[in-house]
C-alpha cells in the first residue's frame, strides 16, 4: 500500500492546474479567512458558537465531522481530538497564527481554551489556504485554526466583551476584555475566572449490574489573562506582540471503578506565554517572522501514595521556544512558490524518576508551490524534520523524515449551483512524548514515531437562492498508520499506559451538509447534520487477537443534528449527538465494551440591539434527557445540567 500511496503521489505531481479568486492572489493573511472558505472547510463563526454556548473548544469540535473527542469529565476535564483516527498529536492547534505545543505530554488540552473570544474556528486536512502559518501546521496531519477578538485589528476606536456564566455542579465563569483601535494600532486587555466544584451524580452499566453514585474529587478552577499589542508601519509592515499568563487548580478524579469519596490527586499549572511576530507584503513577495517563548511549572499530587513519605509530589518544569521564517513569491502570474523553517527547542526537568533535563530540537522546514489555471489547483510541497534528543547522558538516536502533500482541486463550476472536486495526498509523521518516552508509571523507551499516509477524495457542493442557502461537504479517505501511538487511561487521567500498535488501516467517510431557510422578514431556519464512519483496524499480525479489530475508543458511527428556529433576535437550537459503542481495549470483545450514547441539548436565546451594543441572554438545557455515558471507559460524564449566560458586545 506504501508504495502504492507513493506511485499515486507522484502521478498527480506532474498535473497541471489551479484556479484561485483574484481576492486570494491579492490578499494574503496571516489568518485564513473563515468567510472566503467557509464553505469549504468545516468552520464555525462567532453567530454559531454564542448559540452553542461551549464551555471550551474541546466541546465545539464536536460539530466537526471526522472527530472523535476524548474526553475525561465535565469542565476542565482533559479534552483532547482526534482527526480522520490519526490522534491528537498528529493535528496542530493554531491560535491567532501560533502553534502551541507541549512537548511533555504531546497534547493541546482543550478543554482549557476559551471560547469567549472566539471569532471563529476552522478545521484543515488538506492545504493551507494561508501559507504563512507556521511550518509545524503545514506539515502535520491536519490543523485546528482558531481566531480570538483580542489580537486583531479593528474599525472600532473603543470594543467590550464581557460574558458572565451560571450553571450546575457549582459552575461560575466571568470573561471581560477591552479594545482600543485607532488607524493602524490596536492595543488589548483580557482576564477571565473560572470556578467549578464538580460534583455530580452519575450511574453506570457494568454487565447486568448499575452502579450509582456522586462524582467527587473534581473541583476547577482557572484564571487567564494577557494583553495584546498591534500595529502597522508606514512601510506595509504589520507588527503584533502578545503576553498570556494561566493558572489552573484543579483535583483529578479517577475511574469510578477504583473510586474512593476522598480527594486525593491534584494537579497545578502555571503556564507564561509571550509571542512576536513581524509581517510584510511586498510587490511579489509576502514574509512573516515570528518567534514565541513559554515557561510552564506542573505540580502532580497523590496524599493517598503508599511511600516512606506518605505522600508522592511530581514537580515539571517545561520550557518551549519557537522561531520561524515564511514566506511567498510570485514567481510567475500563475504560479507561487513558498517556503517556511520553523525551529522548536524544548527542554523539560522533573522530579519524577526516568526524566532527567530532557532536551528536544525539533527543526521543521518546507518548500512547495501552487499552480493555477481557468481549470485545477495544483498545490505540492517537501518538508523535511530533524529531531534530535537528549535524557540526562543518553542521546536517541537522530531523526531525519522528509514528508510530502500534493493537493489537486478542480475549478469551482456553476452559479447559484457550484460544485468542485479536491483530491490529496499526505505523509506524515508526530514524536511521542516526553511522558510517553521517559514518565516511570507511564515511559515507554522503546516506543518508535508514529508514521502516516492519507489519501482523501472529497467534493463541495453550494446552491444559493433568494432565499435558502445548501452546503454539502463530502469525504471519503484512506489512512495508514505505522507504530501507531495509543494511551489507554488506568489509575486516573494523569496515569496511562502507552503502547505501538504495528500497522492500523483507517477507512473513512464523512459527511456535512447545511441548509438555512428565509421563511419570511422575521422567521428563519437552519438545519447542521454530521456523519463521520471509521473502520480503524489493526492489521498487523494475521494471527494476532486483535487483527481486524476495531482500536481503542473509536467508534465507527458518530454524528449530530442540529436544529435553529429564529424569530428576529429569538430563537430556539436543539442540538444532538450521538455516537455509536466503542471499545476500551483493542480486542474487540464483549468484556471491553463501551455503551454508545445520545446527548440532546436545548438552547433558548434572544438578542438585544441597542444602538453600539449587543445584550445576549441564553439558557441551556444539556444532556436533557439525563442520558448515562462515558466516553472514556469508567470515567462517567455529567448528566441533565443547565447554564445561563449573559454576553456583552461593544462594538
Amino acid at each position: 500500500m506504501k508504495f502504492t500511496l507513493i506511485f499515486l503521489a507522484s502521478m498527480l505531481s506532474f498535473l497541471s492546474v489551479a484556479q484561485l479568486t483574484e481576492r486570494e492572489l491579492q490578499e494574503v493573511r496571516v489568518r485564513d479567512s473563515l468567510r472566503n472558505n467557509a464553505e469549504k472547510v468545516q468552520a464555525l463563526r462567532r453567530s454559531a458558537i454564542l448559540e452553542l454556548q461551549g464551555e471550551d473548544v474541546g466541546q465545539l469540535m464536536q460539530k466537526f465531522a471526522g472527530v472523535s473527542i476524548r474526553s475525561y469529565g465535565g469542565l476542565g476535564g482533559l479534552k483532547t481530538i482526534s482527526v480522520r483516527s490519526l490522534g491528537s498529536n498528529h493535528s496542530s492547534i493554531v491560535v491567532d497564527g501560533f502553534t502551541l505545543v507541549n512537548n511533555q505530554t504531546g497534547q493541546i488540552n482543550l478543554g482549557q481554551l476559551q471560547t469567549e473570544s472566539l471569532e471563529g474556528l476552522q478545521l484543515i486536512a488538506g492545504a493551507q489556504k494561508n501559507y504563512l502559518v507556521p511550518t509545524s501546521a503545514q506539515v502535520s496531519g491536519s490543523s485546528l485554526l482558531i481566531e480570538t477578538f483580542e489580537a486583531s485589528f479593528s474599525e472600532h476606536q473603543h470594543q467590550v466583551r464581557f460574558s458572565s456564566k451560571i450553571g450546575s455542579f457549582g459552575q461560575f465563569d466571568n470573561y471581560l476584555s477591552y479594545k482600543y483601535g485607532r488607524n493602524r494600532a490596536y492595543f488589548s486587555v483580557f482576564g477571565k475566572y473560572r470556578l467549578a466544584n464538580g460534583t455530580y451524580p452519575y450511574s453506570f452499566r457494568n454487565g447486568s449490574t448499575v452502579y450509582a453514585g456522586e462524582r467527587l474529587n473534581n473541583f476547577y478552577q482557572d484564571a487567564m489573562g494577557g494583553a495584546n499589542l498591534g500595529f502597522k508601519t508606514k512601510k506595509g509592515g504589520i507588527f503584533q506582540l502578545a503576553y498570556r499568563k494561566e493558572l489552573v487548580d484543579q483535583e483529578l478524579p479517577g475511574a469510578v471503578i477504583l473510586y474512593t469519596q476522598n480527594g486525593f490527586q491534584t494537579l497545578k499549572t502555571l503556564n507564561d506565554r509571550v509571542q512576536v511576530s513581524y509581517l510584510r507584503h511586498l510587490n511579489r513577495w509576502s514574509v512573516r517572522a515570528f518567534s514565541a517563548y513559554s515557561a510552564m511549572s506542573m505540580v502532580y499530587t497523590d496524599s493517598s501514595y503508599l511511600n516512606s513519605a506518605g505522600f508522592l509530589q511530581s514537580d515539571y518544569s517545561n520550557s518551549i521556544g519557537q522561531l520561524g521564517l515564511n514566506a511567498r513569491f510570485r514567481l510567475k502570474e500563475r504560479l507561487y512558490v513558498f517556503a517556511g523553517i520553523e525551529e522548536q527547542l524544548s527542554m523539560l526537568v522533573s522530579t519524577v524518576a526516568g526524566i532527567d533535563h530532557t532536551k528536544r530540537a525539533h527543526s521543521f522546514g518546507v518548500i512547495g508551490f501552487s499552480y493555477y489555471n481557468s481549470n485545477f489547483t495544483l498545490t505540492s510541497q517537501l518538508s523535511g524534520q530533524v529531531v534530535l534528543e537528549q535524557n540526562g547522558s543518553k542521546n536517541r538516536t537522530p531523526l531525519y523524515k522528509m514528508n510530502p502533500f500534493v493537493q489537486l482541486e478542480s475549478k469551482e463550476i456553476g452559479k447559484k449551483v457550484r460544485g468542485q472536486l479536491t483530491l490529496f495526498y499526505r505523509n506524515s509523521f508526530r514524536m511521542p512524548s516526553f511522558s510517553e518516552l521517559y514518565y516511570n508509571s507511564i515511559g515507554n523507551a522503546n516506543l518508535k514515531p508514529e508514521q502516516a499516509d492519507q489519501i482523501s477524495l472529497g467534493k463541495t457542493l453550494t446552491i444559493r437562492n433568494s432565499k435558502s442557502q445548501f452546503v454539502n461537504r463530502a469525504n471519503v479517505y484512506y489512512n495508514q498508520v505505522r507504530d501507531k501511538i495509543v494511551a489507554i487511561p488506568t489509575k486516573n487521567l494523569f496515569v496511562w499506559s502507552m503502547q505501538n500498535v504495528g500497522k492500523v488501516a483507517i477507512l473513512g467517510f464523512e459527511e456535512s451538509a447545511e441548509w438555512c431557510y428565509t421563511l419570511s422578514q422575521n422567521w428563519s431556519t437552519c438545519v447542521v447534520l454530521n456523519y463521520t464512519f471509521q473502520h480503524v483496524s489493526d492489521i498487523t499480525e494475521r494471527d494476532s487477537p486483535t487483527y481486524q479489530h476495531q482500536i481503542a475508543y473509536v467508534p465507527k458511527h458518530s454524528g449530530n443534528v442540529d436544529l435553529t428556529v429564529k424569530r428576529k433576535n429569538t430563537g430556539l437550537r436543539i442540538s444532538n449527538f450521538a455516537s455509536s459503542l466503542r471499545y476500551s481495549l483493542n480486542e474487540n470483545i464483549p468484556a471491553n465494551q463501551v455503551d454508545g450514547y445520545w446527548l440532546t441539548d436545548v438552547a433558548v436565546f434572544t438578542k438585544l440591539p441597542i444602538r453600539n451594543h449587543d445584550i445576549r441572554l441564553q439558557f441551556t438545557l444539556k444532556n436533557t434527557f439525563n442520558s448515562s455515558y462515558a466516553i472514556v471507559r469508567y470515567y462517567v460524564m455529567p448528566g441533565r445540567s443547565f447554564l445561563i449566560s449573559l454576553n456583552y458586545a461593544l462594538k
